[in-house]
């Protein structure tokens, strides 16, 4: 089936995206906007949220290619078009390079504009002279400020958070940002992406005049994609989308928005799709957990193992509007570095207490962090096992109970050392990310009126209330259950209710479940 547009799948170049008739989500207004008459500019968001490409459409309408804009809000408030001289550098393509050669890989960008400006190439000299060297003959050569746009900053920073090596990159990057303060008066306009902010960086410490709109309602939408911007722009893709899952367009809709939506990144910021997942959704005709798959932020699954973050406790949390602006060098904050990177979103403000509520943006990211987390839990290779899952999966979901639990026996007593722990809580966690991995609506620990259910999941046919006893018996969780009317709150809920008592053995020989009971 023909898909509506071309989609700029992996592409970030506004000029290409344009000249090869590339579906474009305009958001020149609010860059028009966001221009004003600053000077310095932060700007942060997730991976692959539309950054690089905001910054390619900045440079292209400072070098004044009035051409590509042609039909674009800004068209219409754009007058001038003035071409500015435009210095880019992407600190992405420097990040994988060893201490000794990132100095090297950043002269090289450098290097393309000094021979744009008949500059003499010194490698002797340190990147921050050539810097400066490079702003103040551009803007002698042009008669104009120059524009310095400084993609994904923070890059080299968090590829080398947890190796001992990050005061070193600092400095190397410090000889480089530290001239922008220095050479304000030769600059237009400085625009500065990342994911996070680090501390004591001079790129921060110097410029006391950066203004950091990331938190910003007005520049809430200016990455990623809106519900309106979804139907005006992409009506005709759910439309085919829908068609081929055999539902309707407004079925088709929902599945998007639990997949996909629900990033908000200021207190009145509208929901948020992030465009990687749907391009890639519409692309290839399937809602797969997109953002994850393009790549894993191994220094955000560093942190969680360092700060020995509880998963099943890990949302909601609420957080007051200092705790965002915080470095991940701040190794006591764990929640608002999962924020920028994406693995949490706000979900809630409380105006009177002027707090955040953050949690999970939506079922790809939730999914995604188990993915991670499963081989923390399960460090051997349980490729094999989540076959087991998945037939575990769907034998929940049609309600074929034992064949289900048998699945997750067999999927348990295959991971060795998996219950050296004995208590119920570990068990618990255990439970907790591999329901939650598969896809289900998943809780632990949930307070009731008269005790703690151990388990709950639901599906949209049923809710599980499940009991734990290690070294037990199967008879006396189910009975738990009973007594304590674990099952009371969902009397009404309109789902069927099944209540699976369970025992688990730590014996040597067993190590898994050892034996179960259902009751309907």
């Amino acid at each position: 089936m023909a898909t509506p547009h071309k989609y700029p799948t992996g592409r970030a170049d506004f000029e290409s995206i344009i000249n090869e008739g590339f579906l474009y989500v305009d958001k020149t207004e609010r860059m028009y906007e966001m221009i004003g008459d600053r000077k310095f500019v932060f700007f942060s968001r997730p991976r692959r949220f539309g950054k690089s490409l905001l910054v390619n459409t900045l440079c292209a309408y400072f070098e004044g290619k009035k051409e590509l804009f042609k039909g674009l809000k800004i068209s219409e408030y754009e007058k001038d078009w003035i071409q500015y001289p435009v210095i880019k550098l992407d600190m992405s393509a420097v990040k994988d390079e060893t201490i000794e050669d990132m100095p090297i890989s950043i002269g090289k960008q450098l290097e393309k504009y000094e021979k744009r400006y008949s500059i003499p190439i010194d490698e002797k000299l340190s990147n921050g002279v050539r810097f400066t060297q490079l702003i103040e003959t551009a803007k002698a050569q042009t008669g104009r400020n120059v524009v310095v746009l400084i993609d994904e900053y923070d890059a080299p920073l968090n590829a080398h958070l947890y190796d001992g090596q990050l005061k070193s990159v600092k400095q190397i990057l410090q000889n480089v940002y530290q001239q922008l303060k220095v050479l304000e008066k030769d600059e237009r306009f400085v625009f500065i992406t990342g994911i996070s902010k680090f501390s004591q960086v001079s790129i921060f410490s110097t410029i006391n005049n950066l203004e950091k709109l990331s938190m910003w309602d007005q520049f809430s939408d200016i990455c990623g994609i809106t519900h309106e911007e979804l139907h005006r722009y992409f009506k005709d893709d759910i439309e085919v989308l829908a068609e081929k899952h055999n539902c309707t367009y407004e079925e088709m809709t929902e599945q998007l928005v639990y997949q996909y939506d629900c990033y908000h990144f200021s207190k009145n910021s509208p929901a948020m799709f992030n465009p990687t997942s749907i391009l890639n959704a519409f692309a290839e005709g399937e809602l797969n957990n997109h953002w994850f798959g393009t790549a894993t932020s191994s220094y955000i699954i560093d942190h969680l193992k360092r700060h020995n973050a509880d998963i099943k406790r890990l949302v909601p949390k609420m957080l007051f509007a200092d705790d965002f602006d915080v470095s991940p060098e701040d190794y006591d904050s764990l929640w608002p570095i999962l924020y920028q990177a994406g693995y949490l979103t706000i979900k809630g403000y409380d105006d009177e207490g002027k707090t955040y509520m953050l949690d999970y943006p939506n079922n790809e990211v939730r999914v995604g962090m188990m993915q991670n987390m499963m081989s923390y839990y399960f460090p051997r290779n349980i490729s094999s096992g989540k076959v087991s899952m998945k037939q575990f999966y769907f034998a929940l979901k049609s309600g074929q109970i034992d064949e289900a639990m048998t699945y997750l026996k067999d999927f348990l007593s295959e991971i060795p050392n998996i219950l050296n722990n004995k208590e119920e809580k570990h068990f618990q966690t255990i439970l907790y990310v591999l329901f939650t991995w598969l896809g289900f609506y998943t809780e632990v620990e949930v307070n009731t009126a008269v005790g703690r259910t151990d388990v709950v999941i639901k599906n949209a046919k049923n809710i599980f209330v499940i009991e734990l006893k290690v070294d037990g018996t199967a008879e006396d969780a189910l009975a738990q259950i009973n007594s304590k009317n674990y099952a009371i709150p969902y009397k009404y809920d309109g789902r069927e209710i099944i209540k699976i008592g369970a025992n688990i053995s730590s014996n040597n020989n067993v190590r898994t479940i050892e034996n179960w009971v259902t009751f309907r």
